[in-house]
C-alpha cells in the first residue's frame, strides 16, 4: 500500500499552458531513444511522450469498452 503523501510539491510558477509535472523512472535506452526522436523531429520529449501516453490510454479505453459490450 502506498502512504499518503503530506507534503505538496509546488514548482515556482504554474505553466501558462496548464500542464503539471509528473516524475517518471524509464530505462535509459528508453530515454535515449525518446531523446533522439525529440532531436529528429525538432520537438521536446514531452511532448512525444504526452501523445504516445494519451494514445495508448485511448487504445485501452477502447479496449475496456468493447470488453464490456461482449
Amino acid at each position: 500500500m502506498l502512504a499518503k503523501n503530506t507534503q505538496t510539491v509546488r514548482s515556482l510558477a504554474p505553466r501558462k499552458d496548464g500542464r503539471r509535472s509528473l516524475l517518471l523512472y524509464l530505462n535509459s535506452d528508453v530515454i535515449k531513444a525518446l531523446k533522439r526522436q525529440a532531436l529528429e523531429q525538432e520537438r521536446h520529449a514531452y511532448e512525444i511522450a504526452e501523445e504516445a501516453i494519451a494514445a495508448w490510454l485511448n487504445h485501452d479505453a477502447q479496449s475496456a469498452s468493447k470488453n464490456r459490450k461482449a
